[in-house]
């Protein structure tokens, strides 16, 4: 059924009351937000540019590219930048808290119950049970549009 042996670790973040999760593989580090750079004409999503111990970053808000509205102010005070690298491409994404490293059997793991033109089925790919929680996996290359760069730096 599958190629290879998948690596079934995913890091849980939030944002406001909900759980989500992304490969942890993918995951280079999580770091404290800092002051973040605004750039004219950019999608709202798109929070602006950091500079990550020489590297500038390109930094994204979950919470906006997803449409989870914030609850309160005081949430936005402790947000995380997680960087993500994939293929040589690396990025920041902008998340309420990072929760922690799940790594759910697969049998906890089902497909998303998401008809196929809902606008979320192209970046969620399933859910976890973990004990009472339902955690929505991410794939993190379609929700931060990932392909766009990943082909520009690989030519």
């Amino acid at each position: 059924m599958s190629e290879k042996k998948q690596d079934n670790r995913f890091m849980e973040f939030r944002l406001d009351d909900h759980l989500y999760a992304i490969p942890l593989l993918s995951v280079k580090e999580v770091i404290q937000k800092p002051e973040v750079t605004s750039m004219p004409n950019m999608p709202a999503f798109f929070e602006g540019i950091i500079n990550l111990r020489g590297q500038i970053l390109g930094v994204f808000s979950a919470r906006k590219k997803i449409g989870a509205k914030l609850k309160s102010d005081s949430q936005s005070n402790n947000e995380v930048v997680v960087v993500i690298e994939r293929d040589g491409v690396h990025i920041g994404m902008v998340v309420d808290e990072v929760t922690r490293v799940l790594h759910p059997p697969p049998e906890m793991i089902r497909p998303a119950p998401l008809k196929e033109d809902h606008p979320a089925r192209a970046f969620i790919t399933s859910v976890i049970q973990s004990g009472e929680d339902l955690v929505l996996t991410m794939d993190v290359v379609k929700l931060l549009e990932l392909e766009k760069y990943i082909e520009k730096s690989a030519a």
